[in-house]
């Protein structure tokens, strides 16, 4: 157990409306720990009583860590107005930023703990005085110690002033007791970048578990708040890896069995310098031989066909080697019938002289072309008038209804 006590003089004379500094509270609540829950719930109930406030604000410097915690440069300027090189990147710029954030030693994560946990009994009871439930007071909490915007009917006024006070100072210790652990998330993310999921939202789903840890840890274990943390973080980028990795999510629980599997062959494949069958895979596993294979049918990934294809100079595609099943092959695409009857049942439709000249000038019936010279001399009309008939001809052709009956001919 944490030996480690806080010497103390003599301690202050509680006050009503008294402002405190933490420190007074370290000093307050340091008792053996069989002793510190009783006192702990007397002295929240004390603070309550009498509207004790507390000054958080520059926390961190005095509860054990290293460094000074300064939001600006060694120049005075504030990191909002720091200039950034367009290079950097923006995890390179965060890493930067939260080096200047101070760490906390094993003694001052100690002290951080039993502050956070005195600031939640006390906010708890100072919501309870103030007329919230239960269920209303386990909202507020999961909410981040907010209040709701729509308060209870029977709230009392006054009490809810110093309660929303208490919330506050939970919220500021809250940021500072995170941003102490902050370089954690960005030491672990690294180990795992590279893996489908952008190097930013890992960093970001570790730092939200940064707020379940700091709820969940408890010093009178004897374990640093480092050693606990560290698990949370690694547990959340882990499922933001199952889950996000893959177009098609697999359950976290078969991937978990698909890992045993693969450390079962690893290790047959070391000892023995073979590969082992699935059946002993699933004697070993304790689970039937086909829902193994099903479970080993879900490690095919997804991939994207406009991916290009390795080794290929030009830079082509998958879908490029991919076969249409909707094209249906030319041959089953001739309809049955020759070409010169179909086309002479398509100018029949069309008017006579209109006709004539489309035969003549293509040579449809079988005879050579001719120019719409010859065809406006024998015709007793104009190279222009033929021209235009022809034109129009080609038109009456090219409706959906006729077109359609040459299209499988194209």
């Amino acid at each position: 157990m944490f030996s480690r006590r806080i010497r103390t003089a003599r301690l202050p004379r509680l006050v009503p409306n008294q402002l405190l500094d933490l420190a007074v509270v370290d000093q307050l609540l340091d008792v053996p720990t069989p002793e510190y829950d009783a006192r702990l719930q007397k002295l929240a109930r004390e603070f309550c009583a009498k509207a004790i406030r507390l000054e958080v604000t520059g926390v961190g410097e005095d509860a054990g860590a290293a460094g000074e915690r300064a939001a600006v440069d060694e120049a005075g300027t504030p990191f909002s107005q720091v200039g950034v090189d367009p290079r950097v990147t923006w995890v390179g710029l965060y890493e930067a930023q939260i080096q200047r954030i101070p760490r906390l030693d094993r003694h001052g994560e100690f002290l951080m703990a039993r502050r956070y946990e005195f600031l939640k009994v006390r906010a708890r009871m100072a919501m309870t005085q103030a007329g919230f439930d239960a269920d209303q007071i386990r909202a507020i909490e999961d909410d981040g110690y907010r209040l709701p915007s729509e308060l209870p009917a029977n709230v009392d006024r006054i009490a809810l002033r110093y309660a929303a006070r208490c919330l506050q100072e939970v919220q500021h210790l809250r940021r500072v007791y995170v941003e102490s652990a902050l370089y954690m998330v960005t030491a672990c993310a690294h180990r795992y970048r590279g893996l489908g999921v952008d190097l930013q939202d890992l960093v970001q789903e570790g730092n939200a578990s940064l707020f379940q840890a700091i709820d969940g840890f408890d010093w009178r274990r004897d374990v640093r708040f480092k050693t606990y943390a560290q698990y949370w973080i690694h547990q959340a980028i882990l499922k933001l890896l199952y889950n996000a990795s893959r177009t098609v999510r697999i359950p976290v629980w078969v991937q978990k069995t698909l890992k045993k599997v693969q450390r079962i062959r690893e290790e047959a494949r070391r000892a023995d310098g073979r590969e082992i069958a699935n059946e002993e895979v699933a004697r070993r596993l304790g689970m039937p031989v086909e829902r193994l294979e099903e479970l080993l049918a879900t490690r095919r990934y997804a991939v994207s066909i406009d991916a290009e294809l390795p080794g290929d100079e030009e830079g082509g595609t998958l879908s490029q080697t991919l076969a249409d099943e909707r094209d249906v092959p030319v041959p089953e695409l001739v309809q049955d019938g020759n070409l010169q009857e179909r086309l002479g049942e398509l100018l029949k439709e069309l008017p006579e002289r209109e006709s004539q000249i489309l035969s003549r000038r293509f040579g449809l019936d079988g005879s050579t072309p001719e120019t719409l010279g010859e065809i406006a001399a024998d015709m007793g009309i104009t190279a222009e008038r033929v021209r235009q008939l022809q034109k129009a001809a080609l038109a009456r052709l090219q409706r959906p209804a006729r077109i359609q009956r040459l299209k499988a001919f194209a």
